[in-house]
């Protein structure tokens, strides 16, 4: 036999091992078994948001009920067996001890702020999760800026076995989201006064609400109690306002005013007043929040004082309603 030949029937050998290999792995794991495969948490009941920070919630500052979900669920790879019932509890006590571990200063959700119509439920024959509960949440019960706290417990699970470290979720807030949009361009502006080059000018009043940090309104008539003043076309209720200050002469920006506002024009009411102010960049944005839910058609800022100038500039003016 030549080697050639020799060579062939090495590699038609080596094929006919391989492809025996093959078919006897299929045929084998045919005859395995489903349930010969399982992981550590098999068949254990547990709480999905008690996983690292699923529990940590977005609650918003409106009037409608917001709901918050949660349940249990089984471990592994497989469905129940059978119908699994599982209860809850909201455990107040559990509060205190978290706050220590993290360094954190939750309280309790007020009692008046949220329900849970049922703290009992299934996880169904043949399902992985629980018919879902919820505890409905009527935000306007809470404070902006405080941090809350709803420890939900999984107290039991039928014949199940609890899952020890997944068994409690800590549901959270840090504090409330405000949603705003800002409602300036919906408003015509007026100024008492104008920029010498008139209103068309490059630095003419329309520049301070243009939304254009880049540019500015100045006017070189700058007098105590000048004035600057949006009317909309139906009253809106304006909750924070910002100002972008200009891109020169620290001198001309804004240091004392007040916010008012009108339903008529003719009657004014005072929402905010800032004294002293200070400016530290040129172009720097600063908020202020009012403490405000009346809608009104007029606003403006009247200015008692700049920073000792005879002209006056600022780059934006801007208006915000919470909804």
């Amino acid at each position: 036999m030549t080697i050639i030949a020799k060579m062939y029937n090495i590699k038609w050998m080596t094929c006919r091992l391989l492809l025996l290999t093959v078919v006897l792995t299929v045929l084998g794991s045919g005859c395995l078994k489903d349930d010969e495969y399982s992981v550590d948490n098999e068949g254990t009941i547990y709480m999905s948001q008690a996983y690292q920070n699923r529990a940590a919630l977005t609650l918003y500052d409106i009037d409608s009920i917001q709901d918050i979900n949660f349940g249990a669920s089984y471990g592994g790879l497989r469905a129940a067996a059978s119908d699994i019932t599982v209860s809850f509890q909201v455990d107040e006590s559990l509060i205190a001890d978290y706050n220590q571990r993290n360094g954190t200063n939750f309280i309790a959700f007020p009692h008046a702020s949220y329900t849970i119509p049922d703290l009992n439920s299934v996880i169904r024959s043949g399902k992985i999760d629980s018919d879902p509960l919820k505890i409905k949440v009527d935000a306007k019960q809470l404070e902006l800026g405080r941090a809350y706290m709803i420890p939900v417990r999984m107290i039991s699970a039928g014949g199940g076995t609890p899952d020890p470290n997944l068994s409690i979720a800590y549901f959270r807030i840090d504090s409330l989201v405000r949603r705003e949009r800002d409602i300036t361009a919906q408003a015509a502006l007026s100024v008492s006064n104008e920029n010498n080059g008139g209103a068309g000018a490059g630095e003419g009043s329309p520049k301070l609400v243009d939304g254009d940090a880049s540019t500015k309104y100045l006017t070189q008539t700058y007098v105590s109690g000048m004035w600057f003043q949006l009317k909309f076309p139906t009253a809106k209720p304006v909750g924070a306002y910002t100002f972008i200050s200009g891109n020169d002469a620290h001198t001309r920006d804004p240091k004392t005013w007040r916010l008012e506002a009108s339903s008529d024009g003719s009657n004014w009411v005072m929402l905010d007043r800032r004294v002293d102010q200070v400016f530290n960049s040129f172009t720097e944005t600063r908020r202020f929040e009012i403490d405000n839910e009346v809608p009104y058609s007029y606003y403006r800022v009247v200015l008692e004082a700049n920073n000792g100038s005879s002209i006056f500039q600022m780059s934006e003016w801007r208006v915000i309603e919470y909804y």
